[in-house]
């Protein structure tokens, strides 16, 4: 073989080499995900929310082949969590346990919003919607939502409520506004202080779960479930719909959030592989014992969540006049 041939050869089988290895760290960079991931927590430990995210980590990092580090950052209704989600790289390595509160409550209660919920995160999956019910407080002379309106339509200004947190509070007023009721919300900046009161019987109305109502024990009478259709953990509990009353809308659920911009493939790898997490048959049987829906859904689907509540949430607010920093 002549020289030149033997050199040009040598110059193909080098570029195809090259180009193999080119490809080689291509793929190498767009793998993912290529490290621990990592999820943000607006809440302190030891709390619903970190148990929730914490009985997820092991089942979830199967599905992904990585390790999962729960990072908790509470603080600001969640607004400390979403400040240091928003400054990570968007690569789908960091996500965010997401709330109503930090994802609707904030942004609506500032004149100048921090972050544009629909903007600024890419969601991921929803995770858990919550049942909550109405509930009054046993000294109240009634036994269903029917006496209850009745109740609070004869005695204007005299009856008071108070929950914790922000959905039931937002759902209160929804309450109100479409019940056309003359309750006090008094606000609460946890939900140890509102129980306190609510055992008391200084606030005779709130919104729980069934932890609120193991705790409160028979001090609570539950007249509706704040869902489209009645709990198979309390069956005799009516919705609104079923009291001859508007649904209330306001929905009690939580999802996953990551950076804005985080490639779309990563987003769906995430969401698949909750998916799969979900579906382990102990996992839903810790959610199911406290009347919570584990739910995987795609990217859009929680967004549409999203764009479904801010209005809903917007209308509340107003209603209720709450305060706008």
């Amino acid at each position: 073989m002549a020289s030149g041939q033997i050199f040009r050869r040598a110059v193909l089988i080098s570029a195809a080499a090259l180009t193999l290895v080119g490809l080689g760290a291509a793929h190498a960079q767009t793998a993912f995900p290529n490290k621990p991931l990592r999820i943000l927590v607006p809440f302190q430990p030891g709390g619903a929310g970190d148990i929730s995210v914490r009985k997820l980590a092991q089942p979830l990092s199967e599905a992904l082949g990585v390790s999962v580090v729960v990072d908790n950052k509470p603080g600001a209704d969640g607004l400390l969590a979403v400040q240091e989600l928003m400054k990570s790289p968007a690569d789908g390595h960091t996500i965010m346990f997401g709330t109503p509160s930090a994802l609707l409550f904030v942004p609506l209660t500032h004149s100048k919003p921090p972050y544009d919920t629909l903007r600024d995160f890419a969601p991921v999956s929803h995770f858990s919607s919550f049942t909550f019910f109405l509930l009054v407080h046993e000294s109240l002379p009634v036994k269903n939502m029917q006496e209850f309106v009745a109740y609070a339509r004869a005695n204007p200004g005299k009856l008071s409520s108070g929950t914790g947190d922000s959905t039931s509070q937002v759902a209160l007023a929804q309450l109100a506004s479409t019940a056309k009721l003359d309750i006090v919300n008094a606000t609460y900046k946890g939900s140890a202080a509102a129980l306190t009161d609510f055992m008391t019987g200084r606030i005779q109305v709130t919104v729980g779960g069934l932890d609120l109502i193991e705790k409160v024990g028979g001090k609570a009478k539950a007249l509706a479930v704040l869902l489209p259709k009645r709990s198979d953990k309390m069956p005799d509990v009516p919705t609104f719909a079923e009291a001859g009353l508007p649904e209330i809308s306001t929905r009690a659920w939580s999802g996953f959030f990551a950076p804005a911009n985080t490639p779309k493939p990563a987003l769906e790898q995430l969401s698949k592989a909750m998916d799969k997490a979900f579906k382990q048959p102990e996992l839903q049987a810790f959610f199911n014992k406290y009347g919570s829906v584990l739910e995987a859904s795609t990217p859009d689907q929680m967004r549409a969540i999203l764009v479904e509540q801010l209005p809903v949430w917007r209308d509340a607010i107003k209603f209720a006049n709450i305060p706008v920093q």
